[in-house]
């Protein structure tokens, strides 16, 4: 019967073995503790000396050791260069280090010291970038990862010239996107106590990677934390609104570039620099003055007066002009200035104009965003949706003036930019001498699945072009609130501003928006008169 047994179990063996193979090949060993290196892409190594790396054994795991000795594997590979001749150790540092501690405690002692186990990879000998994946993969899942080892390890392998199939191996196998892989370049730049926040606060590879960029404006990151949370309250799988966040800080980030070059440009050339508000001063506009001659004063006519100064625009990066005390300086008022007011505007007047800069910068800033929307839409894979089918042909089919006015410029920028090619009119001296057939060449080797990305890029240039330009948010069109709304329902996420126009371009239309409430309210209501 025993002998029945064996035969069975060696024949079921037998037969696993044929439909299944080895992940890797290696060889146990038990190693001294003293010989052992680390391997230079173990991540866990990177710390400067004093800095606490997570690799420091408890006091538990050193008794551990002290009683039975190292349980789990070493994960070991032989080194190349230096240390040419010695293994090193890819995972398993703490576990080294208490079998190290326990050993110096059992030679004080006048007593043998204990080997560890471990598993030598020959087969990764001058493999860095498999080393460091799997040094990775150890420690990821640890209670204490120490987040800059891990986005180090991984800004290491995204540096690797490796094959592209290779990196995208070791992203799946670190959790990780190849774009998350590629972020960690510029998200290993974070300084710790950002890194701490960011983390703190969830921040994936991506987002780390962006909030570098503009970690030192102030209330970054609660902006970028609002943005996150607004996104996932809203299921948006597309950062649509971190993208807009993102947007308005990097143009912060550039206004604050600008100002202080200027800043610097004003003091080097020993103009006064009037850093407080002006208005609260006897200084005035050079656009309210005018010469001895009754000229308006320009900044090269005021030049030698002894109150020559400057200040900078409280919300833009430009310099205003100013005359430090005019009445001092015997300066005259031009007709159109006011006495009492400097600017010469009403408060309603004045209200008026900076809400139009403002609006005007955000819906310049929105469309940043929103054409980047665009153009990733333009390289979904296989068939367009019903509802972009139909956008695209009501568009070109229909007899709308906004879609005729567009083709008859020949305009193949916006097109060029959504399809992210070279556009075929750059050189172009004038529009007479414009390439006839622009798109022929593309045409010709796209594919009939993917032919509908060429109208739906001609069509989506239309709209931004003829109902998405400077003062449309003033004056919404159903264009604008077309173009909006099927957006919005593909997945893109609104800037506040296009959201404030999309509700105005609705009022005014007095359509509901497609696929809203009201919409469905105003169908209930048609059927319900129809019976």
């Amino acid at each position: 019967m025993p002998t029945t047994i064996t035969a069975e179990a060696d024949q079921a063996m037998s037969e696993a073995i044929a439909h299944a193979q080895p992940a890797f090949t290696g060889r146990f060993a038990w190693v001294d503790p003293y010989d052992l290196v680390i391997d230079p892409y173990n991540h866990r190594r990177h710390h400067e000396k004093g800095q606490d790396d997570g690799t420091e054994p408890d006091a538990d795991l050193i008794a551990s050791v002290e009683e039975v000795g190292v349980q789990s594997l070493l994960l070991l590979r032989p080194q190349t260069g230096d240390n040419e001749g010695r293994l090193g150790i890819i995972f398993g540092q703490r576990r080294n280090k208490a079998a190290i501690i326990a050993a110096d405690k059992a030679k004080a002692e006048g007593r043998p010291y204990t080997l560890v186990p471990a598993l030598i990879r020959d087969d990764l000998r001058g493999v860095d970038d498999e080393a460091l994946a799997l040094s990775v993969i150890e420690n990821k899942h640890r209670t204490d990862p120490h987040h800059r080892d891990y986005i180090e390890a991984a800004r290491q392998l995204s540096l690797m010239e490796l094959p592209t199939a290779t990196k995208d191996r070791h992203a799946r196998a670190l959790g990780l996107s190849r774009e998350e892989l590629t972020a960690a370049e510029r998200a290993a730049q974070l300084d710790d106590t950002a890194l701490r926040e960011a983390v703190a606060a969830d921040f994936d590879l991506i987002e780390l990677a962006d909030y570098q960029e503009v970690q030192h404006l102030n209330n970054a990151r609660w902006t970028l934390e609002r943005a996150k949370s607004r996104d996932l309250r809203e299921n948006n799988d597309k950062r649509g609104h971190w993208a807009h966040a993102m947007n308005d800080l990097r143009q912060k980030k550039e206004d604050q570039a600008k100002r202080l070059a200027l800043k610097a440009d004003i003091t080097a050339a020993g103009i006064t620099l009037i850093e407080h508000s002006w208005r609260d001063t006897p200084a005035r506009p050079l656009t309210d003055l005018l010469t001895e001659l009754g000229k308006p004063m320009t900044p090269d006519t005021h030049t030698r007066c002894p109150g020559h100064a400057a200040a900078l625009h409280p919300s833009e990066p430009e310099i205003i002009w100013l005359c430090a005390d005019w009445k001092k300086n015997r300066h005259e008022l031009n007709a159109a200035s006011s006495t009492v007011s400097p600017s010469g505007m009403s408060e309603a007047e004045k209200e008026a104009r900076r809400r139009t800069i403002r609006y005007n910068k955000a819906w310049r800033a929105a469309r940043t965003v929103r054409q980047e929307f665009i153009a990733d839409m333009c390289e979904t894979t296989g068939d367009a949706s019903p509802a972009t089918w139909a956008l695209i042909l009501n568009t070109i089919t229909g007899t709308s003036t906004m879609y005729a006015r567009y083709v008859s410029r020949h305009s193949t920028d916006l097109v060029s930019a959504f399809l992210k090619i070279d556009d075929p009119n750059e050189d172009a001296p004038d529009r007479w001498n414009r390439v006839q057939n622009p798109f022929a060449p593309l045409i010709a080797r796209t594919g009939k699945t993917r032919r509908w990305r060429l109208l739906l890029a001609q069509v989506a240039a239309t709209y931004e072009s003829e109902a998405m330009h400077d003062g449309m948010w003033q004056h919404p069109d159903s264009s604008t609130v077309a173009w909006l709304t099927f957006l919005k329902v593909q997945g893109y996420a609104l800037s506040d501003i296009e959201d404030e126009v999309l509700a105005l371009g609705h009022e005014r239309t007095g359509k509901p928006l497609e696929g809203s409430r009201d919409e469905e309210a105003q169908k209930e209501q048609d059927e319900q008169a129809a019976a």
